[in-house]
C-alpha cells in the first residue's frame, strides 16, 4: 500500500506542473523534455523523443497537446525519488529562466490585437519573456493575442504573439509564445536600454 503522505505531496505537485506545463512556450516545454532525458527513464525512449519543428521553429498545435500529454504520463510513472529529483532539476531551470529575462518597468505604448479586437494600451512593465499591459478590456485565460509595438524611432514596429497567462484588475500578464532569435535579441537590446534609463533616473552624482 503505498504511503498516503506522499500521496498526498504527489498530487501538489502535479497540480502544480500542470498549471506551469499550459503556460510554457514551445522552447520551454522542449527544455523541460530535455530535463526528463537526463533522468535517464527506462522503457520511456519513444516519450522521451522531441517533436520536429515547423516554421520559425515553432511546434506545431497538435504536437504541442501530445507532447503536454506525454509529460503527464511519464510524470505519473515516476517513482518518488525521480520526480523530487526532477522537481529540483526544475526548479533550478525556472529560476535560471527568470533571471535570464528581468522584467523593467516602462511605459510603452502599443496595439493589441484579440479574438478580432484592436486594442490600443499600455505595457507597464516589460521582459525578454512577457509584459503585463494595462487594460481595461475583458480577457480570459490563454487567450491568444498579438502585440505590435515601435522598439525605436529609427526601427521597425515589432509584431509578437503572445498568451495571457495572469489576470488582474486593470491589467493582464502576457507571456510571448515562439520568439524567434532576431526577435529575443531585439527584446533584450530594448531591456538594456530600459535598465540604463532606470539607473540613470536614480543616479546619484
Amino acid at each position: 500500500m503505498q504511503d498516503p503522505i506522499w500521496q498526498a505531496e504527489k498530487k501538489k505537485i502535479l497540480t502544480r506542473l500542470s498549471i506551469a506545463i499550459y503556460k510554457m512556450t514551445d522552447e520551454q516545454l522542449i527544455s523541460l523534455l530535455h530535463l526528463f532525458k537526463d533522468l535517464k527513464l527506462k522503457d520511456n525512449e519513444k516519450l522521451l523523443e522531441i517533436p520536429k519543428a515547423h516554421s520559425e521553429g515553432v511546434v506545431a498545435a497538435r504536437d504541442r497537446q501530445l507532447l503536454i500529454a506525454r509529460f503527464f504520463l511519464m510524470i505519473n510513472q515516476l517513482s518518488e525519488t525521480d520526480l523530487l529529483k526532477f522537481m529540483n532539476r526544475y526548479e533550478q531551470k525556472r529560476f535560471s529562466m527568470l533571471r535570464e529575462f528581468p522584467r523593467v518597468p516602462c511605459n510603452i505604448t502599443l496595439d493589441l490585437a484579440a479574438d478580432g479586437r484592436a486594442i490600443n494600451c499600455s505595457a507597464m512593465d516589460i521582459s525578454a519573456g512577457g509584459m503585463f499591459v494595462e487594460s481595461c478590456e475583458s480577457f480570459t485565460m490563454n487567450q491568444l493575442v498579438s502585440i505590435c509595438f515601435s522598439v525605436a524611432d529609427d526601427q521597425l514596429a515589432l509584431k509578437l504573439k503572445g498568451r495571457v497567462v495572469r489576470l488582474e484588475h486593470g491589467g493582464i500578464g502576457i507571456k510571448y509564445e515562439s520568439l524567434t532569435s532576431y526577435q529575443i535579441e531585439i527584446m533584450k537590446n530594448m531591456i538594456d536600454r530600459l535598465h540604463r534609463q532606470v539607473r540613470s533616473r536614480f543616479r546619484i552624482d
